[in-house]
């Protein structure tokens, strides 16, 4: 009896192999990779490869659950508030953006979504254990994911998420507090739009608004948070420009702006990582990064959020 050997295979075949299923992989992950490489470099691996190589790759990750929501409403139909002003003043310094309550809860428990970036992941905990204590009646639904925003809205796109939201869950309030991710170019489906500009702010002013129109359309309160001032200049620059567009947004469309500058930081000074408390010790607020929170930050922007719901849902 005659035994067979295996032939191996050669290093030509393995190097074949490898690049098939490296391609592969890189064609199932697609969407994950340019959500990681957008949020870090503002480039993605998609903007360099020809649609026809993985427009169905792009189809399939959709179909499996592993990219944006496909969904587009007109949710704005109708609704038709004044246009930002263009050029934006800047403030002079110390000046900030104030706080607006042009809203009252409806009586009876509340439902509120939580929705932003890093900023709204880190109030998230806080903020639901001190509304649930208080009012163990009401729901909170935290749908906060770093990485995100307004500009790129391609891999996870808020104003959808939200309107789907609202729809599904019966809403009473939205809260929400994004941004630092935001302060760079847009891509759009043609071209690229430097930030700041005036084609960048229209594009980002109608994204807010389809938030705040289809809020508006169902009754739903809306309070937009605020940022404080950033360490680093680019952020430190943006910030300004974004809480021009919140607070702008947020008077035409009668919903709330909660400012968060005069109690972690104004955006029109410099940077500072301490600030002082009721009794003027020195406590830091922020994290190392100089973007993020320390937990004395988190429960400062928290008491006020509950300060504003409380007083909204006051009789």
């Amino acid at each position: 009896m005659t035994e067979r050997l295996s032939t191996p295979m050669s290093v030509r075949s393995w190097a074949w192999m490898l690049w098939a299923v490296g391609l592969f992989n890189t064609a199932l992950w697609l969407e994950s990779l340019d959500t990681y490489l957008d949020a870090r470099w503002q480039w993605s691996l998609s903007s360099a490869l020809p649609d026809a190589a993985f427009g169905p790759s792009r189809q399939m990750a959709v179909w499996m659950g592993l990219g944006s929501s496909s969904l587009q409403q007109t949710s704005s139909q109708g609704m038709a508030p004044r246009p930002l002003a263009w050029p934006l003043q800047p403030l002079p310094a110390g000046e900030f953006w104030p706080t607006l309550a042009q809203q009252k809860a409806v009586p009876g428990p509340q439902k509120i979504l939580l929705a932003g970036d890093s900023m709204m992941q880190g109030v998230a905990p806080f903020l639901v254990r001190e509304l649930s204590q208080s009012h163990p009646d009401w729901q909170l639904i935290d749908l906060s994911k770093q990485s995100t925003g307004l500009t790129a809205r391609r891999y996870f796109d808020w104003p959808v998420t939200i309107a789907q939201t609202i729809e599904s869950q019966q809403l009473t309030w939205v809260i929400v507090f994004l941004g630092p991710n935001d302060p760079r170019d847009m891509f759009l489906p043609d071209k690229r739009v430097s930030f700041a500009t005036s084609e960048w702010l229209d594009n980002y002013v109608q994204r807010v608004d389809e938030i705040l129109a289809h809020a508006v359309q169902r009754q739903v309160r809306v309070i937009w948070v605020g940022l404080p001032a950033m360490r680093e200049d680019r952020l430190q620059r943006g910030v300004q420009v974004l809480n021009h567009v919140f607070h702008d947004r947020a008077q035409a469309f009668g919903t709330d702006y909660l400012t968060t500058e005069p109690l972690i930081g104004v955006a029109s000074l410099p940077f500072q990582k301490y600030q002082p408390d009721a009794t003027g010790r020195s406590v830091s607020l922020r994290a190392e990064d100089g973007t993020h929170f320390t937990p004395a930050g988190l429960r400062t922007i928290t008491q006020a959020l509950v300060q504003h719901i409380e007083k909204a849902a006051q009789p």
